[in-house]
């Protein structure tokens, strides 16, 4: 089994993946986990008030604490552990380059899959793939609208274009969750929990 976490799986999450880690059960995969590992009781005061005190951290089954280290408390909470799940195998998701980051703010994919759509009609089945003269359409969608990458970013990216622009293509056409399949394989952090659970 591989479990994915990252920066924001916190609490009942790391827990499950703290135990299946600690027990050799589970490879996790990913980036460090939040580490949010406190107990809190609440106490009611006076107009409506209420004191949250920390009463408990939680700990894997190995001794580590879950909780990240408090300022004032570094020794206490950081016996047998530093903080959050520290995966076995560090995997960060897909860079947000510039250029990407201007294809999603200005909403390039789903504009230009829909007019696409709608001007060709096309019949698109579970098998449908990009094909170059759709990214040399999508190259001039971009242009019209002022995006012009260098030759070196528009090759380096291209795969990825290819790949979101299929996404986008099949979340109109197919649904969300056929989209959020090309995703996953593009994840690098998916990709990395696939090849673990290959090699056991």
């Amino acid at each position: 089994m591989a479990v994915l976490i990252n920066g924001k799986s916190a609490s009942a999450s790391e827990i499950v993946a703290g135990a299946l880690n600690d027990h050799d059960r589970a490879t996790i995969v990913g980036e460090q986990s939040f580490g949010k590992g406190l107990v809190q009781s609440v106490f009611p005061l006076s107009q409506g008030a209420g004191l949250a005190l920390t009463t408990a951290y939680y700990y894997t089954p190995g001794g580590r604490s879950i909780q990240r280290p408090l300022p004032g408390q570094l020794e206490k909470v950081t016996a047998g552990g530093v903080g959050g799940i520290v995966p076995d195998q560090v995997v960060t998701p897909e860079a947000m380059t510039r250029f990407r980051a201007v294809l999603e703010a200005n909403g390039m994919f789903t504009s230009f899959a829909t007019e696409w759509l709608q001007r060709s009609r096309p019949k698109i089945a579970d098998s449908f793939e990009v094909s170059n003269a759709l990214l040399d359409e999508f190259q001039t969608a971009m242009s019209a609208r002022n995006i012009r990458p260098s030759l070196a970013e528009w090759s380096s990216e291209r795969e990825w274009i290819r790949s979101r622009l299929k996404q986008e293509i099949l979340n109109l056409t197919l649904g969300v969750s056929k989209g959020d399949e090309v995703e996953i394989h593009r994840d690098p952090v998916v990709r990395a929990a696939r090849a673990a659970i290959e090699r056991k």
